[in-house]
């Protein structure tokens, strides 16, 4: 593992930890903390498999939608069926569109974990609120690339994995969704 690889580690684990800490000071946050907890666990471990591989475990990907099933299941009883096909279109939309992308270019734009993880992410945060989650994402992918690259130095790594900030944005809108924050 490379030195840039250990310190995402700790980076991880803290921002997962600052998520959790917020969500569970709010006075509501028993089911709200556990929840937020449970799909901690499947991002995290995806980001550290994505960071050291460029690659998204199925598993973790599974395991989040199985709960972002779940969840629309006993929160959005009259909906979730809906969702769940929202979900399942948005993965499949997402997944041509990155297969087109690479076989006209030769190189993956957006992969195919990367699409099922924003399909099972959309089971979390809802189908309306999965762009919040795309946007976040993209900014934060954008900014880290920039500063990868101080001063246009030739070493610095020409590509950086998507599924790490993907899996945080979908996990802060989820927590903006749960929490008793007013966010718009």
């Amino acid at each position: 593992m490379t030195v840039p690889a250990l310190l995402a580690v700790p980076a991880l684990a803290f921002a997962y930890a600052a998520g959790f800490l917020i969500i569970s000071t709010s006075a509501s946050a028993g089911l709200e903390a556990l929840l937020a907890a449970g799909l901690s666990l499947p991002l995290i471990w995806l980001s550290l498999t994505d960071l050291r591989r460029f690659e998204i475990p199925d598993e973790a990907v599974l395991i989040i939608a199985l709960g972002g099933v779940a969840f629309q299941y006993f929160v959005h009883p009259h909906r979730w069926f809906v969702e769940l096909g929202a979900a399942v279109a948005l993965m499949a939309l997402l997944w041509t569109v990155g297969y087109c992308l690479y076989q006209r270019g030769g190189r993956e734009a957006l992969g195919i974990g990367d699409a099922k993880l924003i399909g099972a992410g959309a089971l979390w945060t809802g189908f309306a609120d999965i762009w919040l989650a795309l946007f976040l994402a993209c900014l934060g992918g954008i900014i880290a690339a920039l500063a990868s690259r101080p001063f246009g130095l030739s070493n610095a790594p020409r590509e950086i994995p998507f599924g790490p900030f993907l899996a945080y944005a979908i996990y802060l809108v989820f927590l903006l969704q749960i929490s008793s924050v007013s966010w718009y």
